[in-house]
């Protein structure tokens, strides 16, 4: 779910497509079992970046993907959880 979401802020293939998939993910699954399942998710990803690599870590993300990373979960999190979704 969340790869998609993510995918759809870098290809715009994807992001034509994510009004469709947010609706589907939507009338898939109750509003409880996709609220657990970003919270999982989000706790994940906290505690990713919380770690404290070494200096020589090669494989640590800056800050500013952590930082866009944040921002597209977030962005997603309200589509998915939003009462209603508008139309335009």
């Amino acid at each position: 779910m969340i790869n998609f979401a993510e995918a759809a802020f870098h290809h715009r293939a994807f992001a034509q497509e994510l009004p469709r998939f947010i609706s589907e993910v939507r009338r898939t699954f109750t509003p409880e079992a996709i609220a657990a399942q970003l919270a999982r998710i989000e706790h994940e990803r906290n505690e990713k970046d919380e770690d404290v690599p070494g200096e020589d870590d090669l494989l640590r993300e800056s800050p500013s993907n952590i930082v866009e990373r944040a921002r597209q979960f977030m962005t997603i999190k309200e589509l998915l959880t939003a009462t209603a979704l508008g139309t335009s």
